[in-house]
C-alpha cells in the first residue's frame, strides 16, 4: 500500500540537532518574538511590559526613518524607484522605433510627433528646453514667490503668515484651473459609459454646457454649470439606481475637482491679496511693488518655451496613456505603467525634493537625464546665503551613465562628478573643461572631485536631509 500520508522515521541521534527551548517564560525578553505568552503574569496585549514599550518608542523617535509612517514608507518606495530615467531611455530611443514598425500606426505617429520635441538644434534651445521643465514642475518660481518666503521667515506675526498661506492656496487653485478642467473632462467622458443608458443621453447634454478651453480663473460660469447640472444629476442616479461603486467613486473625484476648481475664482485670489497686502507688516517686509509683482504674475504667457513645453507634455501623456491601454502591444503595457507610476510620484504630497525629467536629442547623441533638488538645503544654518543642492544623474548612449552631485552657496560650489570608468584617468582635464563652464557662469569651485562610476547612487543617500523631515506622528492607516 503507498505510503499517502508520507510516514517517516524521526531521527532519534538529537546530538547535532537544532533544538530550541520553546519553554513560555524563557522566551518572554526574547526580542525575536513579539509577543511573548508568559502564563505566569498579566502582560500587555503585544506582550511587552512599560519599560519595553517606552524603549521602543525611544527607538522609533530617533532612529534614521520610521518606516510605519506614511512619510518613512514614501521615502522607502523614492529608494526603490530609481530607475524611471533608465525606463524612459529604454522605451523613447531603442524601444519606439520598433513599436512604430511593428504594425502599430497610429502609436507610431504618436511616437514621430513626440520625437520631434526632443530635437534640440542648438545650446540656447536646450537651455530653455530645461528652464520650461522647471517652470512646469516649479510653480511658485521667481522674484515675487521669494519676496513671500523672505516675509514667512522674517515675520512673527501669525496673522500675516496666515494671509500669505491663505493667498498661496488660492493662487495654487487659480493657476490649477486648466488642469483642473481637463481632469473634470476626463471623468465626465468616464461617468458617461458606466451610466445605465437611458441616462447617458441627458448627462451628455449637460457635460456639452461646459467650457472646457476656459481660462485660468474664469470660473463663474462652469461652476454655476457644476452645481446645478452635473452634480445633482449625478447624486439623483446614484439615489434611484443605487449605484454606489465606479459611478460614485467617480461623482466624488469630480466634486473634489470642481471645488478646487472655484476656488480658483480670480475674483477671490484677489480678495486673498488684498488681505494680505493692507497688512502693514506686511509691507515693511515686502521689497518692492507688490501691485506690479502680481500683475506680472497674472500676465497669460503665451511664449515659444511654454508652447514646446505643453506640446511635450502633451505628447508625452497621450504616448503613456496609449501605451498603457495596450495600443502598443499588450506585452509593452506593463513598461508603460512603470514609467506612468514613476512619474506620479512628483504629485505626491511627501515629495519632499524637486524632480525634473529630461529626454532629448542633441548632436546625434540621445540623452535622459534626471534631476533631483533640495532648493533649501542646510536652511538656517546661519552661515551666508541659502545652499542650494542638485543630483543629476544622465545617461549618453556613445558614452555611458554620469552622476553629479552638487551644492551652490552665494554663487560658489562644491561638486562631486561620476563618470564612466573608462573616462575617469581623464579626471584632471574633465575638471579644467567643467570649471572653465563654471567661470564663465559666474560660478566658482571651491572643491571639485572626478571618480569613477561604480553604483547607483540612492536618492536618500544623496540628500540624507530628508529624513529628518519625518514627523514623529504615526499616521499610516
Amino acid at each position: 500500500m503507498a505510503n499517502i500520508l508520507q510516514v517517516t522515521t524521526p531521527n532519534l541521534n538529537t546530538d547535532n540537532r537544532n533544538v530550541q527551548n520553546l519553554d513560555p517564560k524563557n522566551n518572554v525578553d526574547n526580542p525575536a518574538i513579539r509577543n511573548p505568552v508568559d502564563p505566569t503574569r498579566v502582560v500587555r496585549a503585544d506582550g511587552r511590559d512599560g519599560q519595553q514599550a517606552e524603549n521602543t518608542s525611544q527607538n522609533d523617535l530617533f532612529s534614521t526613518i520610521n518606516f510605519e509612517s506614511n512619510y518613512g514608507a514614501f521615502i522607502k518606495s523614492l529608494g526603490e524607484s530609481d530607475g524611471l530615467a533608465a525606463a524612459l531611455g529604454q522605451l523613447l530611443f531603442t524601444d519606439m522605433p520598433g513599436l512604430a514598425e511593428a504594425g502599430h500606426a497610429e502609436i507610431g505617429a504618436l511616437i514621430d510627433q513626440f520625437l520631434m520635441t526632443l530635437k534640440m538644434d542648438s545650446p540656447g534651445e536646450l537651455l530653455d528646453f530645461m528652464q520650461g521643465q522647471q517652470e512646469l514642475q516649479a510653480r511658485f518660481t521667481g522674484e515675487f514667490f521669494q519676496q513671500l518666503r523672505s516675509v514667512l521667515s522674517q515675520s512673527n506675526s501669525d496673522g500675516v503668515k496666515d494671509a500669505v498661506m491663505a493667498f498661496l492656496k488660492g493662487y495654487n487653485n487659480f493657476s490649477s484651473g486648466t488642469h483642473l478642467l481637463q481632469q473634470m473632462d476626463s471623468l465626465t467622458k468616464d461617468i458617461e459609459q458606466l451610466l445605465l443608458r437611458p441616462f447617458r443621453e441627458e448627462f451628455r447634454q449637460l457635460t456639452q454646457g461646459m467650457n472646457w478651453e476656459a481660462p485660468n480663473g474664469d470660473t463663474q460660469a462652469n461652476a454655476a454649470q457644476l452645481n446645478r447640472g452635473l452634480i445633482p444629476f449625478l447624486a439623483n442616479y446614484i439615489s434611484r439606481t443605487h449605484d454606489y461603486g465606479a459611478v460614485r467613486d467617480a461623482t466624488m473625484l469630480l466634486v473634489f475637482n470642481a471645488v478646487r476648481y472655484q476656488e480658483g475664482d480670480k475674483e477671490k485670489l484677489m480678495k486673498l491679496f488684498d488681505r494680505m497686502a493692507d497688512n502693514q507688516e506686511f509691507e515693511r517686509l515686502f521689497k518692492g511693488d507688490v501691485q506690479a509683482s502680481l500683475q506680472r504674475l497674472l500676465e497669460p504667457e503665451a511664449s515659444p518655451v511654454r508652447s514646446m513645453m505643453s506640446d511635450f507634455a502633451d505628447g508625452l501623456a497621450k504616448l503613456l496613456l496609449r501605451g498603457a491601454n495596450g495600443d502598443a502591444g499588450l506585452e509593452n503595457v506593463q513598461q508603460f505603467y512603470t514609467i506612468m507610476n514613476g512619474m506620479l510620484v512628483n504629485e505626491s504630497v511627501y515629495m519632499p525634493l524637486l524632480h525634473f525629467i529630461l529626454p532629448f536629442q542633441f548632436e546625434d547623441n540621445n540623452v535622459v537625464s534626471e534631476m533631483w533638488v533640495d532648493p533649501d538645503s542646510d536652511q538656517g544654518n546661519g552661515s551666508g546665503g541659502r545652499t542650494v543642492k542638485l543630483f543629476l544623474k544622465f545617461d549618453i548612449q556613445s558614452l555611458g551613465k554620469f552622476e553629479m552631485v552638487m551644492t551652490l552657496q552665494d554663487r560658489e560650489s562644491r561638486m562631486q562628478l561620476f563618470v564612466p570608468t573608462f573616462l575617469a584617468k581623464q579626471d584632471k582635464k574633465i575638471q579644467a573643461d567643467v570649471t572653465g563652464i563654471l567661470k564663465k557662469n559666474g560660478i566658482r569651485l571651491s572643491q571639485f572631485s572626478v571618480y569613477g562610476r561604480i553604483r547607483d547612487r540612492k536618492i536618500d543617500e544623496v540628500f540624507p536631509e530628508i529624513r529628518a523631515k519625518e514627523t514623529t506622528i504615526n499616521v499610516r492607516i
